[in-house]
């Protein structure tokens, strides 16, 4: 966490929106896979990501998307936010 609020790493959340507004990991930015193809240029290829989805698949599909387009500090959140809010339990929710 310390990584993402001193701006060296981005956690990149890529459920759908309706998932994110329901609950994200704090400081974590939205870019739903249905729109990565199309969006992924907004995103610094020299910056740590760290992407997480509900489990890790779509993260999963995310990461060799951006490794295709030459992105080479990628990481997956294991076990995604569900694990993440099992262990850690900080969650935005509305």
């Amino acid at each position: 966490m310390k990584e993402i609020e001193e701006g060296n790493c981005l956690l990149l959340d890529v459920r759908e929106r309706q998932e994110f507004e329901s609950e994200h990991i704090p400081l974590s930015i939205l870019m739903p896979i249905s729109e990565i193809d199309h969006r992924w240029q907004e995103l610094d290829p020299s910056m740590r990501i760290v992407l997480y989805c509900a489990s890790g698949r779509r993260s999963m599909r995310v990461a060799d998307f951006l490794a295709k387009a030459g992105f080479k500090d990628i990481s997956i959140l294991e076990g995604g936010l569900k694990r993440w809010s099992r262990e850690d339990g900080t969650l935005e929710r509305r």
